[in-house]
Parts: C-alpha cells; structure tokens; sequence
C-alpha cells in the first residue's frame, strides 16, 4: 500500500515530488502530501525544516487543485518535537520564530489537513500533529507533552489546542505530567480523531482524504476560519461571520453542483 492517498483524481495530473534535506512533497490529484524525512532524528524539528515545511504549505496553499493536505512523517515515526541534539539553547528564541510560523500556517491553510501518525508525536511533534485539522494514527503512535520531563514549558500551540480538545483538566494532567498515550487511549479521550490497526491507517487517511476532496475547497476554508475564530468572538459576531460565509459561498460553482444534484434527487423523490 503506498504512503501517498492516490485514485483520487479530480481531473488534474500528478506532478513531479519535490525534496529538500529535511521534506518531501508529493502532489497526486487533489491531495498533497508533505512529509517530513528525517527519520535519523524522528523527524525531530530544526529552523531548516520548519523553513521547508512553510514553503510547502505555501506552495499548495494557492494550488486550486489540491483539495486536501496530508502531513506525515517518515521511517515509522511522526515528529519527535524540536531537535535538541542539534540546538544551541542560547538560540532557542530564533528557533521558536520559526516554529511558531507553523501553526498559524496549518490553520490558515484553506484546505483541510490531515496529520497521519505512526510512531512518536513527542512534544512540538505532538503539538504538531493537534494543529492539523484531523490526526489519524495506528496502534503504534505515542503522543507525548513531554515537556515538562524536561524542564520545559508547553510550546507549538499546545496551550492553545490542548483545552480545547479534551479540556482543561485533562490538558493540566498530560501538559504538568507528560505521560505518554498510546494510540487507542488518544483516541478515546478525544485527542484525535481515530486510531486504526496498523495495516488499515494508508486506508483510513485515503478514505477521509477521499470524503474532503469531494467538498467546496472555499466553503472548506470558509469553515475553517469560522471554527478558529469562534474562540475569540462573541455570538453575534460568529453569526454575522457565518452570514457573510454563506453569501460568499453560494456564489462558488461547487455550491450550484451541489444545488442542482440535490433539487434532482428530491424532486425524483416527489410522488
């Protein structure tokens, strides 16, 4: 089974993957794959990377083709969090300039990311995969806030995101202790989305990349702006938010598609 979903075409053609040291990108039809390819290291988390990473989500950001991200990682592993082998603490600020560029990056992505996760999701790696839009993961995958453990604070949005998922009790108990959670128990406390078997994870993410290909690319961005935001708005501005969305969106082509295949199934339906 290959790692990249594919047969998901809408029409476009796969392009040439392009690679640098730290990431590789592969676009195949609607869904574009970035991949993380230091597996000496867990995929652990450099300056040098996290530029890679940005100028990949750049690159498919205005790509009107691709219709759903994939982020993963390399050699059975995630992401280790940042690369404090190779890291000089004296220039930890520079390297959370860059770091911190990610998350908003993943966020503002117009469309939806899904993290596929084998293996460690350790610190800003874990955090990493929570900015995602959707994290599938198999029976392998540790998620770890493993901060703490080594005199650090919570970085990468994991202040922000941890709450929000499985609620402050919980983000207190995971961010003060550390402890790791396997797949399964991620899933059942509401971190991610699902865990699967192993062998079914390159069927599970080529099946959701599937369902959100099919969707409105800009009612997607649309959404996804609207959910982020509801964090800092106040009821009646989300319901204004949402008014001017949907006056936006039933503008699109992908909206009267979906219009009209409606009105036929429902009007076939009519005795």
């Amino acid at each position: 089974m290959p790692d990249t979903p594919s047969d998901l075409g809408n029409g476009s053609t796969a392009r040439a993957p392009t690679a640098t040291s730290t990431l590789r990108l592969t676009v195949d039809g609607p869904v574009a794959t970035a991949e993380l390819t230091r597996p000496e290291r867990r995929n652990a988390l450099s300056p040098h990377s996290a530029q890679d990473l940005l100028t990949a989500l750049a690159d498919v950001a205005w790509d009107d083709d691709v219709r759903v991200v994939v982020l993963t990682g390399a050699g059975g592993n995630f992401c280790a969090g940042a690369d404090l082998i190779d890291l000089d603490p004296g220039r930890l600020g520079e390297a959370m300039v860059e770091f911190n560029k990610i998350v908003p990056a993943l966020r503002d992505l117009p469309q939806p990311v899904i993290a596929k996760v084998r293996g460690a999701a350790v610190g800003a790696g874990c955090n990493l995969a929570l900015a995602c839009d959707f994290v599938v993961a198999d029976e392998t995958a540790r998620f770890t806030q493993i901060f703490a453990r080594l005199g650090l604070s919570i970085d990468l949005g994991g202040s922000w995101v941890l709450p929000r998922l499985v609620g402050l009790r919980q983000a207190r108990e995971l961010a003060l202790l550390g402890d790791d959670l396997d797949g399964p128990t991620a899933a059942q406390v509401g971190l991610i989305a699902r865990c699967v078997p192993s062998d079914e994870l390159d069927d599970a993410v080529t099946a959701l990349a599937r369902r959100l290909a099919g969707s409105s690319r800009p009612a997607q961005a649309r959404t996804k702006h609207l959910l982020d935001a509801t964090w800092t708005a106040a009821l009646t501005e989300a319901l204004a938010r949402e008014a001017e969305a949907q006056v936006a969106n039933v503008s699109t082509p992908e909206f009267h598609q979906a219009l009209n295949a409606f009105r036929t199934r429902h009007q076939g339906a009519q005795p």
